[in-house]
């Protein structure tokens, strides 16, 4: 019984490690495409996110006010200071939306998929990399389907 029990578990385990995806490489750019039964040309693309190189010296917490020098707390020189931080946030997330848009670019211009343009459905970020999800505003051909297959 015991031995039944050993085997079936261990054949469940591998079983399901063996259908587990790869880990995907955090500098991959991943594009999935589905064709719908009814032509819908649909994809998901995504990037890795720049990694900023300021501050990692200091442990990526950026510089700390020194000083009197209106750094303090409830002192409008720190929300100043936090303002600018907000600006930079904001302009490094406009360079990434940027990088994204000409990233797809590009892989439609290799790949020839949404000849007509997109409808952006969503775009959203995660810890480490920024995707889109989006819908070909053409419909697909007998040739889409055979150069772009549905794997699931």
């Amino acid at each position: 019984m015991k031995k039944t029990f050993l085997v079936i578990t261990t054949s469940l385990m591998v079983s399901a490690c063996a259908h587990r995806p790869p880990p995907l490489d955090m500098d991959e750019i991943l594009f999935e495409t589905k064709i719908k039964q009814d032509g819908t040309k649909l994809f998901a693309f995504s990037i890795p996110l720049m990694h900023q190189r300021d501050g990692a010296k200091d442990g990526g917490r950026g510089s700390r006010a020194q000083g009197n020098d209106g750094g303090g707390r409830g002192n409008r020189g720190g929300q100043e200071n936090r303002g600018g931080s907000s600006r930079k946030m904001s302009d490094n997330a406009d360079r990434m939306a940027e990088r994204l848009y000409a990233s797809l670019d590009r892989k439609f211009d290799e790949t020839s998929y949404c000849q007509s343009g997109y409808i952006e459905i969503d775009t959203h970020q995660t810890e480490d990399r920024i995707h889109l999800l989006g819908e070909c505003n053409e419909t697909a051909s007998k040739m889409d389907r055979l150069d772009f297959p549905n794997v699931n």
